[in-house]
């Protein structure tokens, strides 16, 4: 242990509190230090190792400032984390960037919440995708009638509370807020044909327009 604290002090403290095997103060460090032989050290030494020891990953302190060896590092919250190092420097952080440090940590786990629910959100809509992707494939190669593929893609896009707007091949009167003219602009009720139907999606709270149906003379 004297050889040790000889050439790396920092590391013959931890030793001292690895061994000991429960909480120990700074006297007991100090006498068990002198007992393997380690010669007397000024305070301003200790001081040095002291302040090492509060910051090692692997000791908490427990109160009395009495030192404790965990086997794994010690990682608090990120909040409590903050506010030690707001302790450790003093006077040398503003208080407003401290402000904000701390809102922007306890607004944390309530814009980590949104983002899984946007990821949660998109997961949603990709695997609709999917599902409709492999429901008209299964068509195709069965030869479903035309007729039928339609059906069982508007089921499918309903669940998703997509609503259609017109069937392609109707005819019906131009109304630019339902519908997009192909090729030359379209007088409101002139009478058009559907080339692709449009959506809206409703839900409880919204009604948009996603797209308009396109049509032409």
């Amino acid at each position: 242990m004297a050889a040790l604290f000889a050439t790396d002090p920092s590391a013959a403290v931890l030793r001292v509190v690895r061994e000991a095997g429960t909480a120990v103060s700074a006297t007991e460090i100090k006498q068990a230090l002198r007992a393997a032989g380690v010669s007397a050290f000024d305070k301003r030494t200790w001081n040095r190792l002291q302040k090492k020891l509060r910051v090692h990953d692997h000791i908490i302190v427990e109160p009395g400032y009495r030192y404790m060896w965990v086997a794994e590092p010690v990682v608090p919250p990120a909040a409590d984390a903050f506010e030690q190092i707001v302790r450790s420097v003093g006077g040398r952080i503003k208080r407003a960037h401290a402000e904000v440090i701390r809102q922007a940590l306890a607004d944390a786990p309530y814009m980590s919440e949104i983002a899984a629910r946007q990821r949660q959100a998109v997961l949603d809509g990709v695997r609709a995708l999917a599902e409709l992707a492999s429901e008209v494939e299964e068509l195709t190669v069965n030869q479903a009638s035309t007729r039928a593929m339609i059906h069982r893609v508007r089921s499918r896009v309903k669940l998703a509370g997509l609503e259609p707007i017109e069937r392609a091949g109707d005819s019906t009167v131009f109304d630019r807020k339902r519908h997009e003219p192909i090729g030359p602009s379209i007088d409101d009720g002139a009478h058009v044909i559907v080339v692709r139907p449009g959506y809206r999606w409703k839900t409880p709270h919204d009604d948009v327009l996603v797209s308009r149906a396109c049509v032409q003379e």
